[in-house]
């Protein structure tokens, strides 16, 4: 659950190394009944891919990512096709209301990009008025919910999830893939490095200056916000803790 940026300012930064906090519900799910995480969706024994097909245009195409990946992904239409081991394909149906969904039950999946060394799909989930993402395995098609396409370290070891804007406040997280399968945390204190109090928002775009350290860049959230501020998180083996 992302957590109103206001809230930031109620937690105290400890120091030392801060574990992320766990929460029990961010765990992999697989497909049952025809769904994973509310998409629509299935595993057959077909094999993937045939030929992408527009028969349906879909709006923020990600052709040019699945035209990238052939034999592994295909698009026909709303419906996105991972390959699986064992020749299994997993498919995620686009739900929107030019399908007949409701708006609550909006979800448009679009490939993001593949992890080879983790046999992972990274998938985009829009949402209604947000959006999420799935990292998608290729061994059986579970699948585990970031809250954003996570940024991969430089050694491919750890990644950042970020949201971080004055509608959705601000949740960021961290993906541990030393273990399989890869495990999510979320960092909930935020950055106290100006005497002030603790920052109300991460600037937008996490950026890998080493293999354990990251910044945030871009436009702060708040207009009003420093955009020199020290954001500097040290990230390994599923702990974190700011650096001023």
């Amino acid at each position: 659950m992302r957590w109103p940026g206001w809230m930031g300012a109620a937690v105290v930064l400890t120091a030392g190394w801060s574990v992320a906090a766990q929460d029990p519900t961010l765990q992999w799910s697989s497909p049952s009944a025809g769904s994973i995480n509310g998409s629509k969706a299935t595993i057959d024994d077909r094999p993937c891919c045939g030929a992408t097909t527009d028969a349906v245009p879909v709006p923020d195409s990600d052709a040019a990512v699945v035209a990238g990946l052939p034999g592994k992904a295909a698009r026909d239409g709303r419906v996105l096709s991972l390959s699986l081991a064992g020749g299994r394909t997993l498919r995620l149906i686009d739900c929107d209301e030019a399908s007949g969904c409701t708006a609550d039950d909006t979800r448009l999946h679009r490939l993001v990009d593949w992890w080879p060394d983790h046999r992972l799909y990274v998938v985009a989930v829009g949402l209604y008025e947000e959006s999420v993402a799935y990292l998608v395995s290729e061994r059986d098609g579970a699948a585990l919910v970031t809250t954003a396409p996570p940024v991969l370290s430089p050694s491919r070891r750890q990644a950042v999830a970020l949201v971080s804007n004055l509608i959705s406040g601000v949740d960021l997280e961290i993906v541990d893939l030393v273990h399989e399968p890869p495990s999510l945390a979320k960092v909930t204190p935020l950055p106290d490095c100006g005497g002030a109090g603790p920052e109300a928002f991460l600037r937008p775009r996490p950026v890998w200056l080493d293999d354990r350290t990251v910044t945030f860049e871009g436009e702060p959230p708040l207009p009003a916000a420093r955009p020199d501020t020290r954001q500097v998180l040290r990230v390994e083996g599923g702990r974190a803790h700011w650096q001023c």
